[in-house]
């Protein structure tokens, strides 16, 4: 009869014992995915002007247009969330929207150097295909980058980190080289 207790078999046991707990312990299954973000910027508490630097797309989808808007924060209003705002409402001249008339206004957490972009539900139904997609959320990446002292733009979809919106994959975080 053959043993099956050997010194081979029992550190084998162990190793395999050893890789499935660091395996549980760093699986994103484990971790919890809930993302607190009460905004991290101060508020102001009077109105004040601000000069918006919005992302539009070319009228031929082949790159951004800029667009300077000059706007009244109302007091507690953040400027970031005012921008999107802007971009959603659309171009006043020459470029082309980026979000589809009647989506709503994403909204905007911002933690650090991290602002975190929150789409709405709608946003996973827009059916805009890679190039729409990849002016979406670039331009609104750029859009709340260029607005402040943001470095990088993660996107989060109905409040949970996002890791596509169709074609496209958000799972690192949008930045600009300045």
């Amino acid at each position: 009869m053959k043993r099956y207790l050997t010194i081979w078999n029992v550190l084998g046991a162990l190793v395999l014992l050893a890789g499935l707990l660091v395996y549980l312990a760093s699986s994103p299954a484990r971790q919890s995915s809930v993302i607190n973000l009460p905004a991290d910027v101060e508020e102001a508490a009077e109105p004040r002007k601000a000069r918006l630097r919005l992302y539009f797309a070319k009228p031929d989808a082949t790159g951004f247009l800029i667009e300077n808007r000059e706007v009244t924060l109302e007091p507690g209003e953040l400027v970031y969330q005012r921008a999107l705002a802007e971009v959603v409402r659309g171009p006043a001249q020459g470029a082309s929207p980026i979000v589809p008339e009647g989506a709503p206004v994403p909204t905007v957490y911002v933690r650090g150097k991290t602002a975190y972009v929150d789409l709405p539900e709608a946003y996973g139904r827009l059916g805009l295909g890679t190039t729409g997609e990849t002016l979406l959320v670039y331009g609104l990446a750029y859009t709340v980058i260029d607005q402040g002292p943001v470095e990088e733009v993660r996107f989060l979809y109905r409040g949970e980190p996002a890791t596509t919106l169709g074609h496209l994959s958000l799972l690192e975080p949008i930045r600009r080289s300045r």
